[in-house]
């Protein structure tokens, strides 16, 4: 994936950026910090431009026409902190629009329904509510150990608030404390299997506990209907 990011300011673009490697590790993600710049970058080569609204000179929605006028299948995709700027974006016929301020699974949304599609993008990390299940770049994905894939269902389920252990044994094993030593096992095996499908960075940890950045996962359904398939409660 070939991308290029617009904006004035250098933090938006520098994360941007720094968001695309990490969905998409072998692609290309180049900035611009104004349309002169960016049109000194831009080749049909591009696939996607992500284009701030509101910069100096020429803003976005006239920076949109004048792209879209000489590369007629790129894909646009709005970044603004200013929603009253949606409809009159709406209008150029955009391939997405961003709100900031901005997460990886918002961009991995709009990844996945462009308006013109490329080649299929891999992703680092989906999972799909129920039936659960996990994929890594397209591919499923199994831990190590069996029950490893439930505390990372029973993680998601709990839509980032920091779980105890104890409170994950009471879900996993009836708080059974024999189960103590198993559970600092299959820690170590999510933290293990989570770095190597290059996704270890939505593990969140505190002293004794532990939990899952959902803003940095992209995933399909409601994480209600987890508890669907595990019965917890």
């Amino acid at each position: 994936m070939i991308t290029l990011s617009i904006d004035d300011q250098k933090t938006s673009t520098d994360l941007m950026q720094f968001m695309l490697k990490k969905i998409d590790p072998s692609g290309t993600h180049m900035t611009a910090g104004s349309m002169k710049e960016a049109m000194e970058i831009l080749s049909d080569d591009v696939q996607i431009v992500f284009l701030d609204i509101e910069m100096p000179g020429m803003n976005g929605i006239e920076a949109a026409e004048k792209i879209r006028s000489l590369y007629k299948r790129i894909n646009v995709i709005y970044v603004t902190g200013h929603p009253e700027y949606s409809f009159d974006a709406h209008q150029t016929h955009p391939s997405g629009f961003l709100r900031k301020p901005i997460c990886e699974r918002d961009i991995i949304r709009e990844l996945q329904d462009l308006r013109f599609p490329i080649e299929r993008i891999k992703l680092p990390l989906m999972v799909q509510c129920s039936p659960f299940s996990v994929l890594v770049n397209n591919a499923p994905f199994d831990f190590k150990r069996d029950r490893t894939i439930e505390l990372f269902a029973y993680l998601l389920y709990r839509e980032g608030a920091f779980c105890t252990n104890g409170e994950i044994l009471g879900a996993l094993w009836d708080g059974a404390l024999d189960k103590q030593g198993y559970l600092r096992q299959l820690i170590l095996d999510l933290r293990e299997g989570l770095k190597e499908a290059g996704a270890e960075y939505i593990i969140m940890k505190k002293y004794g506990k532990i939990a899952i950045d959902i803003n940095a996962i992209y995933y399909q359904g409601q994480l209600s209907e987890i508890n669907e398939d595990f019965h917890w409660f």
